[in-house]
């Protein structure tokens, strides 16, 4: 021990004595705090001055009429903007705009197109239309602007979802408003004004079976009387005049129905179509998850969960057109198309259970990380695509085959009750024409018998249904669904509107609070100062004792230890400046800095050994060894990104390093403790000091000659 403290009292005096030496000891122990303090102070608060983040707003919205008011929301977010700071919004026009972003006048440009408004109000009628917002973004001129800008493209996202969703409620609700107070005017309500039509329509449904029945025992009279009806002709105009009437009037109920036909048929191709929008939704949430995968995994996983809904949204929609095709495939087994369609949507419902399945998985493979993850989004984002291919087939099998089937077997069936009636057109003519064909008559007359009878028939199923219609909207009327459907109709519809555009409020609870950034930011650049201080020190002093011969018997340990004193004690004072610097010039947020000062002690004394020992083992290698530690650290300790989104070797190895227990116990003082996190962090720390001793102690001697050797080859070069 002698001799460990001689070595040590030898090195304070030379430096004592020595001005010029007393000059540069004194600047290798501030120097890593400047590093330490002009990288806080810089990002002291960088994400509350976005304000000075240059990005440009054009709107060359033209506007749409809504319900009689004209609205355009391309002015309103603009207006939303205005009132925004959180970002330089530089409101200019378009050819402005584009070029100054080009030329790097702005980080960004954000154009709202002349259709925006239109295309949002197109969710109020049947074609649908998607809005887009076009976003101009220079990356080459700086890397972190793009991330700022990318959060005020959100803000905007978030306004025009907002002011979509608010205006769009308030237009229904002003509809079942209106409808609601008409209904009251008039005395009634919906439900009794539903039950009153369809009433009326099945009574004259009955009325017009009877009409057919007296048509049709009229027919037959003909039939078997012939030969009176040529002694009576003139009852005979009579009678044809009393059928054409009862003809014209079930045509227009055909009519109707076949309007009707064609109307489901419509419905349906627009709901298979609505399943194609709903797949391209699916598409596009799972695209964006996995653009977020690489940066953030929680975030992807999310955002991939929310996948789920439209993808349970076309099974739904798909089971339920399944079960009417399936009855009209029985009812009308012409329509062989009909069975195909039922195939592929079977088919493309599969598929979709499949996505959802294979979305669940994903999501639980992006919290775990790795590569396997990306490889599950990538294949789901093919299933994706294979299952919006099978409801495309399905749509395109329904608009080819069974459309144009569906439309020419109803045509059929009503087509005989044109014949018909054009026929008694005929009958309605001259009686000594009608004369003339009384035999091709009669054998017409026989036709339309038939064809009368399946009329009839029609007729009495669709009385039967309608009749059951009326049943069920009776007791729809009397339940509690529909009293609450009135309360629905009957509220303001600003109110809903404003509840819709904003239906849950977060209210965030900061368990471990810090004030800003910087204050964050300080036990990565602190614990990075000191680590840079000891590599200051192996660069200024010298490691090796090289007047052994005044020290009596030295030992190559007391060496290590004699000369490791003076190192320590410049860490020592290198940690006290510069977590004091934080503490009271820097005044950083600190509740516990005793703790905080301990743990920066701490570090920088594991800090010096573990360098000192490194270069005092293996020289110039050894210095090496210390930089490529530090790159290492830098990278994997955590102290900017979370360690999770950084490639696997860096996840592997993070738990390893000293920069991570010491950045850690420093976070534990500044932003609160819990538990004894702090007291095992610095154990974690220590740790490296009999790594320390073993390597310096013990592995040193066999490395001694081939570091001696490995010297006199540089010193031979005169250059190293």
């Amino acid at each position: 021990m002698k001799n460990i403290f001689a070595i040590f009292e030898s090195d304070v005096k030379r430096i004592a004595t020595n001005w010029i030496a007393l000059v540069v000891a004194v600047g290798i122990m501030i120097l890593p705090s400047l590093y330490a303090w002009f990288n806080i102070e810089p990002n002291w608060d960088p994400y509350g001055n976005t304000k000075g983040v240059k990005v440009a707003v054009a709107s060359v919205d033209e506007g749409v009429e809504i319900e009689g008011a004209q609205i355009n929301i391309g002015e309103l977010i603009l207006d939303k903007l205005r009132a925004n700071e959180q970002i330089g919004w530089q409101f200019v026009e378009q050819y402005d705009a584009v070029e100054g972003v080009k030329s790097g006048k702005y980080y960004a440009t954000i154009v709202i197109p002349e259709d925006f408004s239109r295309k949002i109000a197109s969710i109020l009628t049947a074609d649908i239309q998607r809005p887009q917002i076009t976003y101009y973004v220079n990356e080459k001129k700086n890397a972190i602007a793009t991330k700022i800008t990318d959060k005020g493209v959100s803000v905007v996202q978030q306004e025009v979802n907002k002011t979509f969703i608010s205006t769009a409620t308030e237009v229904i609700g002003k509809a079942l408003h209106l409808t609601d107070e008409k209904l009251g005017e008039s005395g009634g309500d919906l439900a009794g004004s539903l039950v009153s039509s369809f009433q009326k329509a099945s009574d004259t449904l009955g009325e017009i079976q009877a009409t057919l029945q007296a048509l049709e025992d009229a027919a037959v009279a003909v039939d078997s009387a012939i030969d009176v009806l040529q002694i009576s002709l003139p009852e005979g105009g009579k009678l044809s005049g009393q059928g054409q009437q009862a003809i014209t009037d079930v045509k227009g109920l055909i009519s109707s129905s076949r309007r009707l036909t064609h109307s489901v048929t419509d419905t349906i191709g627009d709901l298979l179509y609505t399943g194609d929008e709903l797949a391209g939704s699916v598409r596009q949430q799972v695209q964006q998850a996995a653009e977020l995968a690489g940066t953030d995994l929680e975030k992807a996983a999310s955002l991939l969960e929310k996948a789920r809904e439209p993808a349970n949204s076309i099974i739904a929609l798909n089971e339920r057109l399944a079960a009417p095709l399936r009855s009209l495939g029985e009812k009308l087994p012409e329509l062989t198309g009909v069975q195909q369609l039922l195939k592929k949507l079977d088919a493309a419902t599969a598929k979709q259970r499949a996505i959802v399945s294979k979305i669940d998985s994903t999501a639980a493979s992006l919290r775990k990380g790795g590569a396997s993850a990306e490889n599950a989004l990538r294949d789901l984002l093919v299933d994706v695509d294979a299952g919006r291919t099978a409801l495309s087939d399905a749509r395109t099998e329904f608009s080819t085959n069974v459309s144009p089937q569906l439309g020419t077997v109803v045509d059929g069936v009503f087509g005989t009750l044109d014949d018909l009636s054009g026929l008694l057109s005929t009958l309605s003519g001259p009686v000594d024409a009608l004369g003339k064909s009384l035999d091709s008559v009669q054998t017409a007359l026989e036709h339309s018998v038939s064809a009368l009878q399946g009329t009839g028939k029609l007729l009495a199923g669709a009385k039967q249904k309608l009749d059951g219609v009326v049943l069920e909207l009776q007791n729809v009327q009397e339940g509690q669904l529909w009293q609450k459907l009135s309360e629905i109709m009957s509220n303001d519809p600003a109110t809903a509107a404003g509840f819709m555009a904003e239906p849950v409020r977060v209210e965030t609870e900061s368990l471990y609070p810090i004030a800003n950034y910087g204050s964050a930011m300080t036990p990565f650049y602190t614990v990075l100062c000191l680590w840079v201080g000891g590599l200051v020190l192996i660069a200024i002093l010298k490691v090796k004792v090289h007047d052994e011969k005044q020290y009596p018997e030295l030992k190559p340990w007391q060496a290590y230890f004699g000369r490791y004193l003076l190192f320590l004690c410049c860490g020592i004072i290198q940690a006290l400046i510069a977590c004091l610097g934080d503490l009271y010039i820097l005044r950083i947020q600190c509740p516990n800095p005793g703790l905080f000062i301990l743990a920066g002690v701490v570090s920088s004394v594991v800090f010096t050994l573990f360098i000192y020992t490194l270069t005092v083992s293996f020289g110039d290698v050894g210095k090496a060894i210390a930089v490529i530690f530090l790159v290492i650290q830098v990278a994997g300790a955590g102290g900017t990104f979370p360690i999770e989104v950084t490639p696997r070797f860096f996840n592997i190895v993070n738990p390893l390093l000293p920069f991570t227990s010491s950045i850690n116990a420093m976070r534990e003082t500044i932003a609160g403790l819990y538990s004894v996190d702090y007291w095992i962090d610095l154990l974690k720390v220590c740790a490296y000091i009999p790594v320390s001793l073993l390597i310096g102690l013990v592995l040193r001697k066999p490395v001694m000659k081939v570091n001696d050797f490995f010297n006199r080859k540089l010193e031979e070069t005169h250059l190293m």
